[in-house]
C-alpha cells in the first residue's frame, strides 16, 4: 500500500512541478520581451511558482537563519546536497536572486538549458580543469556583478545524508571573490526523495533549512594550499553544525 502511496504521489508531484514551471517560464519569457537582463525577473517568478507547488505538494519548508543573510551585498551560499529536490527548496527558501552552477549536461536539454542560461545559471564539466577554472572566473563575475551564488560542494548527492567532503574549487572562489560565505543546511530532504529512490516519500515532508552566521575570509589573488584546506574545513565545520543540531 505504502508503494502505492508513493507512485500516485510521484505522478502528482511531476505533473504540479512540470505544469508550474512551463506556466511560471511562459509568463518570464513574455514580461521580458524587449528586456536585455532576463535574470532576475525569472528567478523571482520561479520563487514564486516554486513556493506554490510546495504548498500543493503539501510540503512544510521550516527556515530558520534568514536574520544571519546581510543586505544589499552578493554573498556565497553553500549547502550540503541530499536530494534532486535541493535546489528547488534553494530557490524557495532564499529570499534573493542567485545563480548556482550545475552540470553541463543539464544545459544542454532543449527549452531547460535555454531556461538555465537565461535565468543566468552556470554550467561546468567538472572533468575539464580548463573549463573549470574559466568557471570559477564566470562565477566571479557574477558576485562582482552583485547576486550572490550558491553551491553544493560535496559534488553530488549523499547516499545517507551524512555530510561529504567539499570540493577545492569552492575555496578558491572564496578566496578570489573575498565575499562573506553564509554555511547553509538542508535537513530532510533526502528523506522526501532519496538518491537512490525515484519515488517521493510524502510523509516525509517536514524539510528544514537553515542559515548559519556569515564567514569572512581574506581576499586572496594567487592560489594558497593551506589556507584553501583551512577555508573548507572551516566552512564544512559550520555546514555540520547546522545539520546535526
Amino acid at each position: 500500500m505504502k508503494k502505492i502511496i508513493q507512485v500516485f504521489y510521484t505522478i502528482y508531484a511531476w505533473i504540479i512541478n512540470i505544469s508550474l514551471w512551463s506556466i511560471g517560464y511562459l509568463i518570464s519569457i513574455i514580461s521580458t520581451i524587449g528586456v536585455k537582463d532576463k535574470e532576475n525577473t525569472y528567478n523571482a517568478i520561479e520563487r514564486m511558482f516554486t513556493r506554490i507547488s510546495f504548498r500543493l505538494l503539501g510540503i512544510n519548508l521550516d527556515v530558520k537563519g534568514l536574520e544571519n543573510i546581510p543586505d544589499g551585498e552578493p554573498v556565497i551560499f553553500v549547502l550540503n546536497h541530499q536530494s534532486f529536490i535541493d535546489v528547488k527548496l534553494s530557490i524557495a527558501a532564499i529570499p534573493r536572486n542567485f545563480s548556482f552552477v550545475a552540470k553541463d549536461i543539464i544545459f544542454k536539454i532543449p527549452v531547460l538549458g535555454r531556461y538555465m542560461k537565461t535565468s543566468g545559471h552556470i554550467g561546468i564539466r567538472r572533468s575539464a580543469e580548463r573549463n573549470a577554472y574559466g568557471t570559477l572566473n564566470e562565477v566571479i563575475k557574477k558576485l562582482d556583478a552583485g547576486k550572490s551564488i550558491i553551491f553544493f560542494p560535496e559534488g553530488t548527492r549523499s547516499v545517507n545524508g551524512e555530510l561529504g567532503r567539499f570540493k577545492r574549487g569552492i575555496s578558491m572562489i572564496i578566496l578570489r571573490s573575498g565575499r562573506r560565505v553564509i554555511p547553509t543546511a538542508i535537513i530532510g530532504s533526502g528523506g522526501y526523495l532519496p538518491k537512490s529512490s525515484i519515488l517521493s516519500n510524502p510523509e516525509n515532508r517536514d524539510i528544514g533549512f537553515r542559515f548559519g552566521k556569515p564567514l569572512e575570509f581574506p581576499k586572496v589573488e594567487k592560489e594558497d594550499r593551506e589556507l584553501s584546506k583551512d577555508i573548507l574545513e572551516k566552512v564544512r565545520t559550520e555546514v555540520s553544525k547546522l545539520l546535526y543540531k
